[in-house]
């Protein structure tokens, strides 16, 4: 009987933390922040950048890895991964620290549209490893939005 109950609650316990994730809303991009270079080289460059987030939802989680891959107007910019595990509290801001490698053959081949351009079209597909209650799942990134490309041309033309 006590082996029944204690699978009965494990069961329980599974379907609430599943159940919770149901209606999940994405994290809302604030901004880019101290966006550096790493190591510039000929075939690529690597950079820093703090990527600020809001989390909307009333829970937190752990994020702990992603990686993807980043195109701007549908032309691959280059790829992405999370330099640490972050800690994203409910209904509030966080910050990824990732690190970006840039293919300078297409950044160098699409310099001149992105100094022509206000805004262009960023978009991000990617993996995000999380955990919460112990429970750990492969999300994935799709991000896609209209952006200022004016830090996007200081980091090209550094």
């Amino acid at each position: 009987m006590k082996i029944a109950t204690t699978l009965l609650l494990a069961v329980a316990f599974v379907f609430t933390a599943c159940q919770s994730t149901r209606n999940v809303s994405q994290p809302e991009f604030r901004d880019i922040g101290a966006v550096r270079l790493i190591e510039v080289g000929l075939l690529k460059t690597t950079a820093g950048a703090d990527m600020v987030y809001y989390n909307p939802n009333n829970f937190g989680i752990q994020l702990s890895n992603a990686r993807g891959d980043v195109y701007v107007d549908n032309v691959y910019f280059g790829s992405f991964q999370l330099n640490e595990g972050v800690q994203v509290r409910k209904m509030s801001e966080f910050v990824l620290p990732v690190t970006l490698k840039i293919d300078n053959i297409n950044a160098i081949k699409n310099q001149g549209d992105i100094y022509k351009k206000k805004e262009a079209l960023v978009r991000v597909e990617g993996l995000a490893f999380v955990k919460k209650s112990g429970i750990s799942k492969e999300i994935p990134i799709k991000y896609e939005q209209l952006q200022n490309l004016d830090k996007l041309r200081a980091l090209v033309t550094r």
